[in-house]
């Protein structure tokens, strides 16, 4: 295709040749003008600032200098956390030494054993992110290993607290006097020498009778020797034996408590006057209820009956 071009500033007219090619670039250049309109007039209306612009990339520093400061705060924060989950660290330790001397454990860990540290501060820096990652997972193992001693120290107080729970050392009458101790003496009876297997309280007909311990009630019965009785079954092959009451409160099976009223004071069976005849037996052998009976029924130490002087008055035997 050719153009003619007359113009009168021309002092002759000129042709211009339109190849298909020389045509096809020309479509291209106005393809590629016209998309390039278009993108900028969505980044105007958009209002996004230029890639390659000043304040394009002014902005973008700015809010990466945020999210560094924010960053930076939470770290500072974490560390803080940090240092006060040592100091609560250090306090458990201290708590559970004292716990383990009333359990009477050795402790694994002791707050005295700290090191004392300090110095002059020439330089620091902040914690990283790592660094308080692996302080927290330091902590942890830490606390993991002093949560599983503390429950070792939970469950042998409370083996000792059952212990003393059944354990003999309540005063089986609330008032009396230690008539005739533990051991061999002359039966009031046969007037031979033989083995007294517990200790006697006189006391009036109707005292109120105790149990010196916690347990099951074994034996609630009539015996010819013993009169009415009760053996109560403490665990561990340790038996209380309360004997020649005059009336009885429980049945075999109840479950008692250390203190509970059981009986009442009496002289029947083998007995010569209004007392109670009391003994603790381990593996089913008595043996001297002074090694355990050192408090009195309020709770008030007390000396032990084996060193009680026997009052001369000829009190109720057997």
């Amino acid at each position: 295709m050719q153009i003619i071009i007359v113009h009168p500033r021309l002092s002759e007219a000129r042709t211009l040749t339109i190849t298909p090619r020389f045509a096809a670039g020309m479509i291209a250049a106005i393809g590629a003008a016209l998309i390039l309109g278009a993108v900028l007039l969505n980044y105007a209306a958009s209002g996004i600032a230029w890639p390659w612009s000043g304040s394009g990339l002014s902005e973008r520093s700015r809010e990466e200098a945020r999210q560094q400061a924010v960053l930076r705060e939470n770290i500072n924060l974490l560390a803080k956390r940090v240092g006060e989950m040592q100091a609560k660290l250090m306090q458990l330790d201290a708590l559970g030494e004292r716990v383990a001397g009333l359990a009477g454990v050795s402790p694994a860990f002791s707050a005295k054993g700290v090191p004392g540290r300090g110095g002059l501060l020439v330089s620091s820096q902040p914690m990283s992110p790592q660094d308080v990652s692996s302080e927290l997972d330091h902590l942890e193992a830490q606390l993991a290993e002093r949560s599983d001693y503390l429950s070792v120290l939970d469950a042998q107080l409370t083996t000792l607290s059952v212990r003393k729970a059944m354990t003999p050392t309540v005063m089986p009458v609330t008032q009396g006097y230690n008539g005739s101790s533990f051991g061999w003496r002359v039966d009031p009876f046969t007037g031979t020498r033989s083995l007294h297997e517990g200790v006697d309280f006189s006391a009036p007909s109707g005292t109120a009778i105790v149990a010196a311990a916690g347990g099951v009630v074994q034996v609630a019965e009539f015996h010819s020797g013993y009169g009415y009785m009760i053996d109560i079954d403490h665990g561990n092959d340790l038996v209380t034996r309360y004997a020649h009451a005059s009336k009885l409160l429980v049945k075999p099976g109840d479950l008692v408590k250390r203190g509970q009223r059981i009986a009442a004071v009496g002289s029947t069976g083998r007995s010569t006057g209004s007392h109670l005849h009391f003994e603790v037996r381990l593996g089913g052998v008595a043996v001297n209820p002074n090694n355990f009976l050192t408090h009195g029924p309020g709770k008030q130490p007390v000396e032990p009956f084996s060193k009680v002087v026997t009052l001369p008055a000829p009190g109720p035997l057997d």
